[in-house]
């Protein structure tokens, strides 16, 4: 695994249409990074779908598992095209699939990636954030704590496989604004020692300004906590079109210094 990450000049994690729920090319996120003033940008598109079989892999989730060399290909050829003006890294974002480890090792170890974000967007089969999970999150609160309560196991384990470089949107869950009764089902103390034992860093995200919960991922507590921790973070935008990239990242990097950390 590539040394984790760590700083506040670059956005580390960006979709373009070609993951099936974003818009732009990938040349348009580069150009919109170069006039943030950024000095890298990474793209991150999602990891095709490997622990499905074909057939259910839904192509507005993630690309075909064709498409993937061209992917590789396009971001390598447009590293070496701005060299000198930005740094482009080829990234992915890579989905925590319990039972599906060695499968996305070797799916990882075919292609150069310089950046491997670490996400939990499935409990099982269920998807946490897409617009269906409402119906679940709105049963009651002992459901958003069960919610809550397995996702931290998730991470945890997602934490620990080794696989990661950056771990993204840690708190996931939260993202309709649905709270545990306390903080992340009593587990928080757990996720915070599994992530600073990792070797990972953390994205501080500005996606979750853009959802309906209205703040970053992770939330302040949680963000003091991995920082006490010396948890080293990245700053995210998460963009899903070229003029997210860098999004509020001012108020970000405030958030950071306000904790004693420049990076």
């Amino acid at each position: 695994m590539r040394p984790a990450t760590r700083g506040v000049d670059g956005d580390h994690h960006t979709h373009t249409k070609r993951c099936g729920h974003a818009v732009g090319e990938t040349r348009e996120y580069i150009e919109a990074a170069l006039a943030a003033g950024l000095r890298s940008v990474a793209v991150t598109d999602h990891v095709p779908m490997f622990w499905l079989p074909e057939p259910e892999r839904d192509p507005r989730l993630a690309m075909r598992l064709e498409e993937l060399p061209g992917y590789v290909e396009e971001v390598l050829a447009l590293k070496g095209e701005y060299r000198g003006r930005i740094e482009v890294r080829l990234g992915i974002e890579a989905d925590f699939v319990p039972g599906h480890e060695d499968e996305l090792r070797r799916l990882l170890a075919l292609f150069p990636f310089e950046l491997v974000l670490g996400s939990v967007h499935w409990l099982g089969d269920w998807l946490v954030d897409g617009p269906a999970s409402l119906a679940r999150f709105e049963r009651g609160q002992a459901e958003v704590d069960a919610i809550w309560y397995a996702y931290a196991g998730a991470v945890i384990a997602a934490a620990g496989c080794g696989l990661f470089d950056v771990l993204t949107h840690l708190d996931l869950p939260k993202k309709f604004g649905h709270r545990p009764s306390v903080p992340y089902a009593g587990r928080q103390a757990e996720v915070v020692q599994a992530v600073a034992g990792s070797g990972c860093a953390v994205e501080l995200s500005s996606g979750g300004m853009r959802k309906p919960v209205g703040e970053p991922y992770p939330g302040p507590a949680l963000l003091r906590d991995l920082h006490a921790a010396g948890v080293p973070f990245v700053l995210s935008s998460d963009a899903h079109a070229p003029d997210e990239v860098g999004y509020r990242f001012s108020e970000l990097r405030a958030q950071l210094a306000g904790l004693g950390d420049g990076q």
